[in-house]
């Protein structure tokens, strides 16, 4: 090739290299103007777009959130249960309002299976007002009256008159002998004869006939009412049905098992009783000496001794939160021993499942939480975090961490290292809760197991 060719050709390379300059420098120039563009879109219109955006997709994840979950969380709100709570009450209620108002005689409620059960029977206990102007004319001693219980109802026999015990305020008449209050049955009230012999040494059983109150009973078997309750293991509250077996005593009194230690004079002093009395009706000694363990003694005008109450007053168990200091730890106990139980308390309200990602204990608020093993905090934070409210996470070593939800306070913060048993946070109902509680997890390579494979 002769010189001319290669001097074509070196212009021509040149002329390359000059081309390839031009295109590099072209593309850095219009490389700038899209980054300055970018940027310029960014700051301004792009911004807004991506907010547009952010909360399409932070709509759509709510979404994807399952329905029973949400109905959960719904219903769990403290408002929903109190309009629930305020809805049931007018329900409660509507029965008892004007609203029901009718002509009738029926009663609200006296239909239902609880009230056949537990209600006074067929009887009505009718109320009738009169005027005052009419003469006061208390009922006659043959006069059977629905309120036989009353201590001041007079007895058919005439011969008892001498031991009625009357209370003027346990019952008040109307004119023609009407009640105009229900009388009450008090303890300690007694009947006609409630002391004079009734011809009868053995105890003997009752069954309940229909119509049949306790004090028309006492009166037959002239003995007191309180001695067929206390015989009976009755209240002046309980009711008796057609086809109830009463036990009745000889005369007004108690029965009294024999015990360990027990003596005569003890008896006696026990119930306020005659010595000479219960060695008759028992066939005892003179001295009480032969009464045995285990015997039942007829304490003939004994009176059952009133329980002595002591008022206790109430401890204040809680204080603010805000004037609490993290409570000491659990225990003192080595890394490496095992995982300790997070809390101070053990009453389990959910278990681990497949729906259920951790172990949930309840308690107050303010209980302290442990560290269930020594290891590094790599979160402590208060939000709404998924439902967890206020919660710590403890990296263990080894792919192991353990969560502590729905805290009411956080003691411990990001990075600190903390030892097993050490307080780290106090238990409360933050988040998705509907009570006071811990939600447990026990997390290995990110998979959630069962706590109770751990804790102990």
């Amino acid at each position: 090739m002769d010189r001319k060719a290669y001097e074509i050709l070196l212009y021509f390379l040149r002329g390359l290299i000059y081309i390839k300059r031009a295109i590099f420098w072209l593309l850095k120039k219009i490389w700038i103007l899209l980054v300055r563009l970018n940027e310029s879109f960014k700051s301004t219109l792009g911004f807004q777009i991506y907010k547009v955006w952010f909360k399409i997709q932070r709509n759509i994840s709510k979404l994807k959130i399952p329905w029973d979950s949400r109905l959960v969380e719904f219903v769990g709100k403290r408002s929903i249960l109190q309009i629930l709570i305020l809805i049931v009450i007018v329900i409660i209620m509507i029965p008892h309002s004007k609203l029901y108002t009718k002509n009738d005689n029926n009663i609200p409620g006296r239909n239902t299976i609880l009230y056949k059960l537990v209600g006074p029977g067929e009887q009505d206990f009718s109320v009738e007002e009169v005027g005052n102007n009419f003469p006061l004319n208390m009922p006659t001693k043959q006069s059977q009256t629905w309120n036989q219980g009353a201590v001041s109802v007079q007895p058919s026999n005439s011969s008892l008159n001498q031991n009625i015990a009357t209370q003027s305020d346990i019952t008040s008449f109307g004119a023609n002998g009407l009640a105009v209050n229900k009388p009450i049955i008090m303890p300690g009230a007694k009947l006609p004869g409630t002391e004079e012999s009734t011809g009868r040494s053995e105890i003997s059983y009752h069954t309940v006939q229909s119509g049949e109150t306790i004090g028309a009973i006492a009166e037959k078997y002239n003995i007191s009412v309180v001695t067929i309750l206390w015989a009976n293991d009755l209240s002046i509250r309980s009711y008796i049905r057609p086809g109830d077996k009463l036990k009745i005593l000889p005369v007004s009194g108690l029965i009294h098992k024999v015990t360990r230690g027990d003596t005569l004079s003890k008896i006696i002093k026990l119930y306020d009783a005659e010595i000479d009395k219960i060695i008759k009706y028992n066939k005892l000694k003179e001295d009480g000496s032969d009464i045995i363990i285990g015997e039942e003694l007829l304490i003939p005008g004994g009176v059952k001794p009133q329980p002595v109450y002591t008022y206790v007053p109430p401890v204040k168990k809680y204080t603010q939160l805000s004037d609490i200091a993290a409570p000491p730890p659990s225990v003192t106990a080595p890394a490496g021993s095992g995982y300790l139980w997070p809390t101070s308390v053990r009453h389990i309200t959910q278990y681990y499942g497949w729906r259920h990602t951790g172990l949930d204990i309840a308690g107050p608020v303010g209980t302290p939480l442990y560290a269930s093993k020594s290891g590094k905090v790599i979160k402590s934070q208060c939000g709404w975090s998924g439902g967890y409210g206020c919660y710590i996470i403890i990296d263990h070593g080894g792919g192991i961490h353990t969560l502590y939800g729905h805290a009411s306070q956080l003691y411990v913060s990001y990075g600190n290292e903390v030892v097993q048993g050490q307080t780290i946070a106090t238990m409360g109902s933050t988040g998705r809760s509907t009570g006071s509680h811990v939600h447990f997890e026990v997390r290995v390579n990110g998979a959630r197991l069962n706590p109770l494979k751990y804790i102990r």
